[in-house]
């Protein structure tokens, strides 16, 4: 009897744990979705720390100061949110086998790297994300965020330096294939990507 009482306080327990993280996770993304980046990170970061095994609140926390920074002009503010990432990334590395969601967020570190000073940062990291995402394909072929970032990416150099994108806009529109059929049932499994696809291939055939 002492037993069974256990085991019921124990799914209880469960139950309730389960209950806070999937409210804390909503109240992050709607902060994220409103534009509080700030108060999404600290959310983020608090279940974070609070989930010794789920990685996906660590991929957010870097997710949500990485796309910060490919806008933030402030240079002390984006030190602050690439090193948040980057502590996030290992963070998460170390919660699970290496999986292409998080080589993507790793390219996308690398990328703004880029971004802030291409013609130190272009020669210096430009291999190290192609390594990534040559990577994160093997892993996940069918990936929609690793091929539509990976086109995202060849875009931005094949722009740079003038060459034709019409092979790379085709990858776009292979994403978005891959995009419809992608599906993962694990409660916040990252699901993004696909609007920014379909804009990226309008921006194509413009």
């Amino acid at each position: 009897m002492k037993t069974l009482i256990i085991l019921f306080l124990l799914t209880i327990s469960e139950a309730i744990s389960a209950q806070s993280y999937e409210e804390a996770m909503q109240k992050a993304m709607q902060n994220w979705q409103e534009g509080k980046v700030e108060t999404a990170s600290a959310i983020f970061e608090r279940i974070a720390a609070a989930e010794k095994e789920n990685w996906l609140p660590d991929y957010y926390l870097g997710l949500v100061n990485t796309t910060a920074a490919f806008s933030t002009n402030d240079q002390k503010m984006l030190e602050n949110q690439l090193k948040k990432a980057e502590t996030a990334l290992q963070s998460a590395l170390m919660k699970t086998d290496e999986n292409a969601e998080l080589l993507v967020l790793e390219a996308l570190i690398y990328t703004v790297k880029i971004t802030q000073n291409p013609m130190v940062n272009g020669q210096k990291y430009m291999p190290k994300i192609n390594e990534i995402y040559a990577k994160a394909e093997k892993l996940e072929p069918k990936n929609p965020r690793v091929k539509f970032e990976k086109a995202q990416f060849d875009l931005g150099g094949a722009k740079f330096f003038g060459k034709d994108t019409t092979p790379i806009c085709k990858e776009i529109k292979a994403s978005i294939v891959l995009f419809d059929e992608f599906k993962n049932d694990t409660p916040f499994y990252p699901n993004w990507g696909r609007e920014q696809a379909v804009k990226a291939l309008e921006d194509c055939k413009n």
